[in-house]
């Protein structure tokens, strides 16, 4: 009787476990049980990187649309790719080895329009035997030559969009170097061994969840754990593998500075001359989205990115600031990279994610331009949580922190309505901070104009009263005229409040979740503000109850007042924010302050005519 009751008992645990097991797999298309990357210098000064996985599917979306294929990207000129074993096990217990016309080589598609770098390849390997409940087994490794990296160095985000029973980071050096690193977000110190000739630090974390797939996280992944690593702690020499390039000499040809002059022609002031070299290098030369990496930290020279209309994002940047130069500005280039994650005694080149050039003007002081867009905004105001690495030749490395944007918008309107009814009167806009588009402005003067919805300006030249633009704030008073302010429906008049479309309104926020697990993050610190008073005809009157709704919490202030007095309505709507990254404790709040900002009631009043 005690033998049936235990063996009950186990089987009803089996069977828990299993349900327990299969509730989890639903959760996520996969799961990886694990992750092996490992970093080797070899004695030579080449490298080598190997990646092994095991991952087991779960949803037939696993082997459809996500893990159905893996692809490795490498330059065969200088890497060689080493496949060691690429096998499935399904669900039965049957291995399946990949047959030889898994493996087929592509050109990237990011390469496909860049032919200075068609020597680029891609492995597309195609995985075979797949099902639910199979498992892919890879193993693969990438060599590369001497001379090519000025350290090995690692960036490495620890985890992925599955979660991860066991991950593990290897790095190999020779014995009697150093290795300098630092693990973010997490504590976990190496273990050091020898073996051969090389000291090995191992790094192994263990039930590592899946990345979140919230919007509006903070930063890039800035949460999880992340081991930035390099073999060398000066920074002035690993930086110096890149701007001791003939690029960085920043020479250009006759023709070129000939084309420079001839777009400068009638361009006196330095920063209008700055914004037409943009357009020139942003809009006229094509973008090979190329990683830094996969190039080899390789950059062309300004007369070879000329010449084949095109360059890489460093290539961009150093192109632009050599037109620059030669038009007599001081410009650098600059590598944008992730405050959060810099240290330094680790000296890197991994870390840099995108590039700018910095110039220094007199009477506008320090401006950063986009490599991939006309930025009218300066970017040290709308990039929260990045440094701007000054890349100068034969300099000491100098890193500058993005200011933490902060945006404000005010509007004020004064209008009369007639009997017909028509809305004549004037209306007021301020911009400061991250939202004040000064550079936009100068290329196109109806810039804060055309930001405002409702039509009630118009398109007459003669409609703007006054202007002051400084260059970090402006501020524009424009004569208000409309035929048809109000919509319609049956007596009742709706007037929808017109709003700035590049302010808050911008980041898309329309609805949120009930519940958040990481913290929120909004682009600025921004105060927003809309007051409008409106003369009301003799057959006119409010229809929308007069009232003054304050909401006041940890997140920040929502205030919306209707008022009536001497035949003149006034509305006013505000919103201003206490903080830029809210935690999930402060999320409840800020996702009410939101919900009213974005309710329509709060964003029209109604007219009933007599």
């Amino acid at each position: 009787m005690k033998t049936s009751y235990l063996i009950s008992f186990f089987f009803c645990c089996l069977i828990f476990d299993s349900f327990h097991l299969n509730a989890q797999d639903e959760k996520h298309d996969a799961g990886y049980r694990s992750i092996i990357k490992e970093y080797t210098l070899n004695p030579d000064g080449s490298a080598d990187y190997r990646y092994i996985k095991e991952q087991k599917l779960h949803t037939y979306r696993a082997f459809h649309n996500l893990y159905g294929e893996t692809f490795v990207v490498y330059n065969p000129t200088f890497q060689k790719l080493k496949i060691n074993e690429v096998y499935t096990v399904m669900a039965d217990g049957k291995k399946i080895i990949a047959p030889p016309n898994a493996f087929n080589e592509v050109l990237p598609g990011y390469a496909a329009n860049a032919p200075a770098y068609n020597s680029l390849r891609e492995m597309v390997i195609t995985h075979t035997g797949l099902e639910r409940k199979a498992t892919i087994n890879l193993d693969y490794q990438i060599h590369t030559e001497k001379g090519y990296i000025p350290a090995l160095m690692g960036n490495e985000l620890l985890a992925e969009n599955e979660p991860i029973e066991t991950m593990e980071i290897r790095v190999r050096i020779p014995v009697g170097q150093n290795l300098y690193y630092k693990l973010f977000n997490a504590e976990c110190l190496p273990e050091k061994r020898i073996e051969g000739g090389y000291q090995v630090y191992i790094w192994k974390l263990t039930e590592l969840p899946a990345i979140l797939v919230e919007e509006a996280q903070q930063g890039l992944n800035e949460r999880y754990p992340r081991l930035v690593f390099s073999t060398s702690d000066d920074l002035e020499k690993v930086r110096a593998f890149l701007t001791n390039q003939p690029a960085f000499r920043f020479f250009i040809t006759g023709q070129m500075k000939n084309e420079t002059d001839n777009l400068m022609t009638g361009k006196g002031d330095k920063f209008e001359q700055a914004l037409k070299m943009q357009e020139r290098v942003v809009d006229d030369m094509r973008l090979y989205p190329i990683p830094l990496r996969v190039g080899l930290y390789q950059c062309r020279t300004p007369e070879q990115i000329w010449s084949s209309n095109g360059g890489t994002l460093v290539e961009k940047a150093v192109l632009f600031a050599s037109l620059l130069k030669s038009a007599g500005l001081n410009a650098n280039v600059v590598g944008i990279v992730r405050t959060a994650f810099t240290d330094d005694h680790i000296a890197t080149l991994a870390d840099i994610e995108d590039f700018a050039v910095q110039v220094e003007f007199k009477d506008r002081g320090t401006w950063y331009f986009s490599l991939t867009g006309l930025n009218g905004i300066n970017l040290k105001y709308t990039l929260p949580g990045r440094s701007f690495i000054v890349l100068k030749p034969e300099e000491k490395v100098s890193l500058i922190k993005a200011e933490t944007p902060t945006q404000m918008v005010n509007v004020s309107g004064k209008f009369i309505v007639s009997s017909d009814p028509k809305l004549t009167g004037e209306i007021s806009i301020r911009f400061d901070g991250s939202v004040y588009p000064y550079a936009s402005l100068l290329r196109d003067k109806n810039k804060i104009k055309n930001s405002l919805s409702g039509g009630l300006i118009g398109n007459d030249t003669n409609n703007l009263k006054s202007s002051a633009l400084n260059t970090e704030n402006g501020f524009q008073t424009f004569i208000a005229q409309s035929d048809k302010p109000f919509r319609k429906d049956s007596n009742l008049y709706y007037f929808t409040l017109p709003v700035v479309i590049s302010g808050i309104d911008s980041w898309g926020i329309r609805t949120l979740s009930k519940q958040r697990v990481s913290p929120y993050e909004i682009p600025a610190l921004a105060e927003e503000g809309y007051s409008y008073t409106l003369t009301l005809p003799a057959n006119m009157r409010l229809f929308t109850p007069q009232k003054k709704q304050v909401i006041n919490n940890k997140a920040g202030t929502f205030t919306w007042e209707v008022s009536l007095g001497g035949g003149k309505v006034t509305v006013t709507r505000q919103m201003k924010f206490n903080d830029r990254i809210f935690s999930p404790s402060n999320y409840n709040d800020f996702k009410i302050i939101m919900d009213y900002w974005n309710n329509p009631w709060y964003r029209q009043i109604i007219f009933i005519s007599e």
